[in-house]
Parts: C-alpha cells; sequence; structure tokens
C-alpha cells in the first residue's frame, strides 16, 4: 500500500497588484498591473507534492468562485473529492501589494477556508492509514481536530503553524514535522517558554522540547536551518544551490 498525504489545505485566489511603493495610509494609489494566481500555502504544497509523484488528497472548501481551482489542483494529479464547494461563501482571497524592489504587503480574506468543519475532516481522514502524512497550515478551520485525528491514527503529521495563533505551543507537540520562519520560531519558543540567544540555539531547544522529527525554520535571504532527530550525534552542513541548509543532530 503506497503512502498517502493528506491536505487540509487553504484554497485562495491570489489578486497580484503591481505598485511604484506600497500603499500608505491613507493613500489611493494605482497599479500598473494585475494578475490573477492560485494560491494558498496549502494549495500551493499540495500542487508541489502532487507535481513531485505523491498521492495527493486534498481536504478544503471554496466558494463557488473557485470551481476552477479545482480543476488546477486535479490537473496537477491531486485528488480533489474531498474539497466541498460552498455555495454560500466566497473562495478565500489574498491582494497582494508588489513594489519595484520586490517587497510586498498581504491583506488575506480567509473565506471558505474557515468553514472547514471537523465532521469533514473525520470523513476525509476515514480512508487514512498509519504512516500517511497529514498537511497542514493554520490559514483553516478545524486544525486542532485534523491534527488530533491524524496523531490518533498514527499519521505522520506536518504543519506550518502561520498564522501563528494562541495554541501553537499545544498544537506543535503533535506535529512530526514543523516549517517556520524566524518570527514563528520566536513566537513558538515564548509560546513553550523558552529562553534563547540565537536562532539555531533557539530552534535546538525547539526541537527537543516538541520531540520533532524534523525542523525547518526559513531565514528569508540568510537561506534556511534544517534540524532533523538521528540517533547518531553528528552534524553536517549542506551547500545548496540556492542556501546553506544545516543539519544538526537533535542530542
Amino acid at each position: 500500500m503506497h503512502t498517502k498525504i493528506y491536505s487540509v489545505a487553504s484554497i485562495n485566489i491570489d489578486e497580484v497588484y503591481s505598485v511604484p511603493h506600497i500603499a500608505r495610509a491613507g493613500e489611493t494609489l494605482s497599479s500598473t498591473e494585475r494578475q490573477q494566481n492560485a494560491g494558498g500555502k496549502g494549495a500551493n504544497a499540495s500542487i508541489a507534492a502532487a507535481r513531485s509523484g505523491a498521492a495527493v488528497h486534498v481536504v478544503g472548501k471554496v466558494g463557488d468562485d473557485g470551481r476552477w481551482l479545482c480543476d488546477l489542483l486535479q490537473s496537477c494529479g491531486a485528488h480533489t473529492e474531498h474539497i466541498t464547494v460552498d455555495s454560500s461563501s466566497m473562495t478565500g482571497r489574498a491582494i497582494i501589494q508588489v513594489d519595484a524592489q520586490g517587497e510586498n504587503a498581504i491583506v488575506l480574506f480567509p473565506g471558505a477556508n474557515q468553514r472547514i468543519t471537523g465532521e469533514e475532516v473525520q470523513r476525509a481522514l476515514g480512508g487514512a492509514r498509519a504512516g500517511d502524512w497529514l498537511m497542514l497550515t493554520n490559514e483553516t478551520s478545524a486544525v486542532a481536530e485534523a491534527m488530533e485525528i491524524g496523531h490518533a491514527r498514527g499519521m505522520r503529521v506536518l504543519w506550518n503553524p502561520a498564522p501563528m495563533q494562541e495554541n501553537a505551543g499545544k498544537l506543535a507537540r503533535m506535529a512530526d514535522v514543523l516549517v517556520v520562519n524566524q518570527t514563528e520560531l520566536q513566537g513558538l519558543a515564548s509560546h513553550l517558554g523558552l529562553e534563547h540567544a540565537d536562532d539555531t540555539e533557539m530552534a535546538e531547544q525547539v526541537m527537543q522540547e516538541l520531540k520533532l522529527h524534523v525542523l525547518a525554520v526559513t531565514l528569508g535571504g540568510s537561506g534556511c536551518l534544517g534540524l532533523v532527530r538521528r540517533p547518531q550525534e553528528n552534524a553536517h552542513e549542506i551547500h545548496t544551490a540556492d542556501s546553506d541548509v544545516k543539519q544538526q543532530a537533535d542530542r
């Protein structure tokens, strides 16, 4: 039996506006270009995994305006039978300003992403087996329910806790793989009451406290930091084309 990935996914329509600078308070600004794309951390991750050949089952919700997103996910190889179309809601949207330097500002409308119910997740995960993957972000409703169901079934849980909420420290204890940025790492460390000096020490403490198998921390232009739990106590650094990825043992 092949391992499956169940992705409780945020599915958005991204509206991207090119602007000379990010709009200031009270300012009306004309854009030079507009693009509409598929978005949402969960949808993007699902597409990437499906294109890599994984068996991805997407659990989500869109409005009538997002039916084309289901078609797109399906065309990329993802299974969409667990995506519900809610005619009483709008699909989630992100309004994104991008300036000439590539900096951005984003306004997020959760829409149907926040209408996913625990019962829908329970049904979708009914066929999941121990060893299957559960992939989530914090951009949908029913995250806690999904993690509890996945953890109870022996699934491996990969979680990106953005946007960070007060229950992040509690939920993170059910994760096997955690993906955060620097700000989220700091917030998680604070939730857990951990003291830290720098990103590496902070990541090591979070890794140990939560008993994670993998902790990935994105560092913006500085690359990323990756900690992997292994039985032997050694560490080495892997140089990649895009960034330096450090793998350190959880001692």
